[in-house]
């Protein structure tokens, strides 16, 4: 046999259909060009997203480190420096505290000496912006903006002046030291710690060693971040550890980072899919619209492999410019979305950063589209291979039997057509669902993920009130009462005010009994209490009156109470509460309640010289403690706040207010209140409002990276469903004419379209939420990264809701209009 090389006509002939049909073309290009935008433009965005979240969860800390070691001796630090799994490692030592700016009181900002390490690896990159230079002389100080707004300092310079009070952190060491600093420099962060930074030569002269309980810290950076209990152990082990000397670190990291990574995959398999789904189905529909077509062909002699040349060649055309387009498209766009918002975020942040990254994600895009456009149409270029030429040439696709549905069965006519309609081809059906409720589903995940990274719900979790006040006289000997009684009701008239929680805090001495026997064994098994158990409490029973083992009485009135009475097991009584009969207790360094909850305590408060000695019984443990300030290492006790007036009157001073506004992120009311708070002293102001401001402007990127996704994978789920449709009215045009010539009117054809767009929407989101909402709630535990509830972000999820059906009609009667503009008569000698 001789062979025949027809390479040349099937090219020809191949170029002839390509350009003949132009506008399937153009559908099948958009398909493969959609998909390759989406795929590269969510890896892209995406990894811009995961580095959005990991640099403000880092500015949120303060300092970026993997692990801390506390108390480190010289011999220590050397050891870790030189470990083979160890980046680097900063060391920094607590040793000061500010106590007042130019003769105010001010919260406590902590002061700490860091080495250069520390400085520039770990401290630098955790910091939005920092203006000046680290304090190289005695007098120089480093201060984060947090700490300069609490001494009421705005607009900061470097090489301002700064009177300050200050005491050492030092055991027996209880002066104030007055001294006129100068500013070498500030920074801005998202960690909302009153931190301050200090020279060599005031650490040294302080004498704090870094070796003292809780003031030394050397800080790890691993070549690894993953690292589990074993590593942990193994460095606990190399390093020797003593005098109750601690390796602080996250013994779930690897766990976490599965978590994420499963997160992630799920997510990519749903995008590749929805990919796959949108590709697979032009293909199917652009294939089988040209069946009879293909039919003509072997009729004149063309073969199936000749057939599957010349389909393969006009998919090959259609993928190479598919995927040059999206590839271009998604470098320039989603590169350009992505260094706007690394830029906002942090200025040094650049896309090319991603290096090898980039082209990674390019020849992923490209390799899966043009995978999965020769996959698609795999099925359909089987169909035109056996399909024997005079069955081709009958071939109308989707009608099951070739008879066109007459309404006759149950129910409206036009409904029984449009259901008809909706699963005649059952396979395309599966593919628009599956295609349509994938996109949805992504978008519902998509929106959850914002959701747990969403800063106002963030905060709205962690803060129970809009802003908090403090008394600054009680952090001195001098204590007072700086919330008097006009404070209290200008700012409770205010209108932006809702309610105004006062709390008063004193503290009290607790004499030694049997009741916290156990917990003060616990306690001296930690690392918090250094010395002797045995010996200590000896001391104890016969010092009841030393600070080590005294306590603070917080008095909370009746609408702090019912706050903290619904987060316990088992609520108490309010009235027995109010009268002193029980109380909370709350503490730290130990584990569970030890056997404290339903034993009754002791303590003495003071009314002037005069002491009270009160009974009352334990009624439930707090997970927290609302006090601001810290006494001894007894409990705290929480009480009624009328029971603590009641026994020593004036001297129960006003720890603190808790605020809560109207509409939260009030601004006009933080003003307010602020403004009031310029005529008194020694009351410093926290507020939900600062940190939100801190938050917002990541949070703003954050979002529309993450909504930038949703959106994409939104768009290429409505082009799946318009060219679905499309293709479904133009193989029924010739039904449609055969239906009006039999008396069926162009207003039930459109209801008839209608009900189908409608059947589609409604069943989509059915499935989608069926997929979505238990895929959200993992993304959204997986994600997370602060301790927060989980939350449906319903007022996205509902606007798509409505949404959908809403596209879905307008779209099938536009379509349905442009197919109708041919007459009927027109129509009817095409058919067959």
């Amino acid at each position: 046999m001789i062979r025949v090389n027809n390479g040349k006509t099937i090219r020809e002939l191949a170029g002839r259909t390509y350009r003949a049909n132009r506008k399937k073309n153009i559908l099948t290009i958009v398909a493969i060009f959609f998909t390759t935008f989406l795929i590269a433009t969510v890896l892209l965005v995406g990894s811009g997203y995961y580095e959005a979240l990991t640099l403000r969860q880092r500015r949120m800390s303060g300092m970026d480190f993997d692990i801390a070691l506390t108390e480190p001796t010289e011999e220590q630090v050397a050891l870790v420096r030189g470990m083979d799994k160890v980046k680097y490692a900063g060391l920094c030592v607590k040793c000061a505290i500010i106590e007042a700016y130019d003769g105010a009181d001010v919260d406590k900002v902590r002061l700490w000496w860091i080495d250069d390490t520390c400085f520039e690896k770990q401290l630098l990159t955790a910091q939005k912006s920092f203006y000046g230079a680290y304090p190289t002389k005695e007098n120089e100080i480093l201060l984060s903006k947090s700490a300069l707004s609490t001494m009421g300092i705005k607009n900061p310079t470097v090489g301002m002046e700064l009177p300050l009070s200050y005491s050492i952190i030092k055991e027996g060491e209880e002066d104030t030291y007055d001294e006129t600093f100068v500013l070498s420099g500030y920074f801005v962060d998202y960690s909302g710690q009153k931190n301050g930074y200090v020279s060599a030569d005031f650490y040294e002269a302080t004498g704090v060693k870094q070796t003292d309980l809780t003031q030394g810290t050397l800080r790890i950076s691993l070549k690894n971040p993953l690292y589990s209990r074993a590593d942990i152990l193994e460095m606990n082990d190399a390093l020797h550890l003593t005098n109750g000397q601690v390796i602080d670190g996250d013994d779930n990291s690897i766990v976490q980072f599965l978590r994420i990574a499963i997160g992630m995959a799920l997510f990519l398999l749903l995008v590749f899919t929805s990919g796959y789904l949108f590709i697979y189905n032009i293909q199917y529909i652009s294939v089988s619209r040209d069946i009879r077509y293909y039919g003509q062909l072997k009729t004149l002699g063309t073969t199936s492999l000749q057939l599957r040349k010349l389909v393969n060649l006009q998919l090959l055309w259609n993928a190479t410019v598919g995927i040059t387009l999206g590839i271009l498209a998604s470098s320039v766009l989603g590169k350009s979305v992505l260094t706007a918002c690394l830029k906002e975020i942090d200025p040094s942040l650049k896309v090319q950063d991603l290096g090898i990254w980039l082209v990674v994600v390019m020849l992923i895009a490209a390799g899966f589209s043009f995978v999965v456009a020769f996959m698609g149409s795999r099925k359909p270029r089987k169909m035109v291979e056996d399909f024997a030429p005079i069955e081709a040439m009958k071939y109308i696709g989707g009608i099951d039997d070739g008879r066109v549905a007459t309404g006759r069965s149950k129910g409206s006519a036009v409904f029984s057509m449009a259901k008809r309609n909706l699963f005649r081809d059952k396979k395309q059906f599966a593919i628009i669902m599956l295609s349509l409720s994938t996109a949805i589903a992504l978008f519902l995940i998509v929106n959850s993920v914002i959701m747990c990274n969403n800063a106002r719900y963030i905060l709205d979790e962690v803060y129970e009130e809009d802003m908090q006040l403090l008394n600054l006289t009680l952090l001195e000997e001098g204590e007072s009462q700086v919330f008097d009684e006009e404070l209290l009701s200008k700012i409770k008239g205010l209108p932006g005010v809702k309610e105004v929680r006062q709390l008063t805090g004193t503290t009290a001495t607790v004499p030694y009994q049997e009741v916290y026997e156990a917990y003060y064994k616990a306690l001296y098994q930690s690392r918090y209490t250094p010395g002797d158990y045995d010996s200590d409490m000896a001391y104890y029973k016969e010092h009841p009156e030393d600070s080590k083992f005294t306590c603070r009485v917080i008095g909370v009135d009746d609408a702090e109470f019912e706050l903290l009475n619904a987060s316990v097991e088992h609520p108490l009584n309010e009235e027995a509460f109010r009268k002193g009969e029980v109380c909370f207790f709350a503490k730290s360094f130990t584990e569970g309640d030890n056997g404290i909850t339903g034993q009754r305590v002791s303590f003495t408060l003071y009314r002037g010289d005069e002491e009270l000695t009160e009974n009352i019984q334990i009624g439930a443990m707090l997970d927290y403690s609302p006090a601001y300030y810290a006494a001894g290492y007894t409990p705290d006790l929480i009480v009624s706040k009328s029971y603590v007036e009641a026994l020593i009157g004036e001297d129960a001073l006003t720890e603190m207010l808790k605020i809560e506004y109207h509409t939260s992120y009030d601004k006009e009311t933080e003003l307010q209140i602020r403004n009031l708070l310029t005529k008194y002293k020694g009351i410093s102001a926290e507020s939900k409002l600062e940190r939100y401001e801190e938050m917002k402007q990541s949070e703003d990127k954050i979002r529309l990276l993450g909504n930038t996704v949703a959106g994409i994978i939104l768009v290429l789920a409505m082009l799946n469903y318009i060219n679905m449709m499309s293709a479904s009215l133009e193989s029924r045009k010739s039904e449609f004419a055969i239906l009006e010539s039999v008396g069926m009117t162009r207003g039930q054809l459109r209801k008839m379209i209608v009900q189908e767009a409608v059947w589609y929407a409604g069943l989509s989101e059915l499935l989608a939420c069926a997929i979505g909402l238990p895929l959200s709630y993992i993304a959204f535990y997986s994600f997370k990264q602060y301790d927060i509830a989980f939350c449906l972000p319903i007022g996205a999820d509902l606007m798509l809701a409505v949404a959908m059906p809403i596209f879905c009609v307008v779209f099938a009667l536009l379509l349905f209009c442009g197919k109708r503009q041919m007459s009927m008569v027109d129509v009817l000698k095409n058919v067959g």
